[in-house]
């Protein structure tokens, strides 16, 4: 998707200096979501990392439960969306 936004590609840094470093740091990869403030909790569970976080440990532990499908939906609807919107900007893109 970055790459089908970006408009040259001295900007591909951008997305993941802005956005998927952040995303390490607060998505509970490192240190519990539970110390953080809950204003801070609701942004970070609308990163995609934190779900798969949670599925990865939910299986790693064997604690699977049906909150855990919640995780799974929510990345399915999430890379069907950023699917289609990277197949669009592509083709548009390479297509013109």
């Amino acid at each position: 998707m970055f790459a089908g936004l970006a408009p040259y590609i001295d900007n591909l840094n951008l997305p993941v200096f802005l956005f998927i470093n952040p995303m390490f740091l607060f998505s509970g990869t490192f240190f519990p979501l539970d110390g953080m403030p809950g204003w801070v909790q609701f942004l970070v569970n609308l990163l995609p990392l934190t779900h798969l976080v949670n599925l990865t440990r939910a299986a790693t532990f064997n604690t699977l439960s049906p909150a855990a499908l919640w995780d799974l939906l929510y990345l399915l609807v999430l890379t069907a969306v950023v699917a289609c919107v990277s197949i669009r900007r592509m083709k548009a893109r390479l297509i013109k």
